[in-house]
């Protein structure tokens, strides 16, 4: 499974969230891809958030570079879902 580590929004100035850094003193948690494709056109948005699911920052629509990172998932034994 990937998941987004940073986020850099091309533009002047350049923006960088990353996972595990502050933003005005709240803890980037999450960065999620929350856009939308249509059938002539795409609406491209990212969603920064802290520690309680709240929105630091929305990115829509512009120029951005995507760093992911592979994560291992772990499937729990049958026996053990059966309980």
């Amino acid at each position: 499974m990937q998941i987004i580590q940073r986020l850099t929004v091309v533009s002047n100035p350049t923006r960088i969230f990353e996972v595990g850094t502050e933003v005005d003193g709240r803890e980037v948690i999450e960065i999620r891809q929350v856009g939308i494709n249509f059938e002539e056109s795409v609406h491209s948005e990212f969603h920064v958030e802290d520690e309680n699911g709240e929105l630091i920052a929305s990115i829509e629509n512009a120029p951005v570079i995507v760093d992911w990172k592979n994560i291992v998932e772990h499937d729990l034994p049958t026996a053990l879902l059966q309980k």
